[in-house]
């Protein structure tokens, strides 16, 4: 990487930097663009450079969270665990990113979530961090699948929906917690629960 294509990448990142701490304090409706660039200290011309408008900071949180997905997959550390934990690994390691700043997520999350309700502001599938969570997941259940280490009878696809379901409604919960409550030992925990199952493994029969 060249140092000019290193500097435009510092240049974005502090944009951000300074957007996030604006928006936390203000929230995101009542930052404007002028006291960003005033707060980082650029020219309006630069910072729509980067981002062509501000909801494309919100773009932004998205696709580095998409980018972590990836990032987290291909980590050879996670090669040798069973499916089951690389599942866990994965997503705890999602989540402790997630909560090292809550207030910025909680901010960034929820405006995501309103500007993509109009299907015009729809992401590309691979910058979605919700659609590359399913697949992510799916393909490690396909793997498992093969290696024995998920049940073959499973439907791999409505494991995975299920999976994301209770990822996306715990970090829900928590961002919209004022308590104590880690997202990353909920979500371990609900990992453990659907990998091991609720049923009564002695009792599976029903009895009126």
């Amino acid at each position: 990487m060249s140092l000019r294509e290193k500097k435009k990448i510092e240049t974005k990142n502090r944009i951000f930097e300074v957007s996030g701490k604006l928006f936390k304090e203000k929230g995101f409706e009542n930052t404007t663009i002028d006291e960003i660039t005033k707060e980082a200290g650029i020219a309006k011309g630069t910072f729509f450079n980067y981002f062509p408008t501000k909801e494309s900071l919100v773009f932004y949180f998205a696709e580095q969270k998409a980018d972590l997905i990836y990032d987290l997959t291909e980590n050879e550390t996670i090669d040798h665990l069973h499916t089951k934990e690389k599942i866990k690994k994965f997503l705890v390691a999602l989540a402790e990113s997630y909560e090292k700043d809550k207030d910025l997520t909680r901010s960034l999350f929820f405006e995501y979530g309103r500007y993509i309700k109009n299907p015009r502001n729809a992401p590309d599938k691979n910058r979605n961090p919700h659609s590359r969570l399913i697949k992510t997941i799916l393909d490690l259940l396909e793997e498992g699948i093969e290696k024995r280490e998920v049940k073959v009878s499973i439907d791999a696809r409505i494991a995975a929906e299920v999976l994301n379901a209770v990822y996306f409604h715990t970090l829900v919960v928590w961002l919209k917690s004022d308590s104590e409550l880690s997202f990353s030992r909920d979500i371990s925990a609900k990992i453990d629960l659907l990998f091991g199952g609720i049923g009564d493994e002695y009792n599976v029969g029903y009895r009126s």
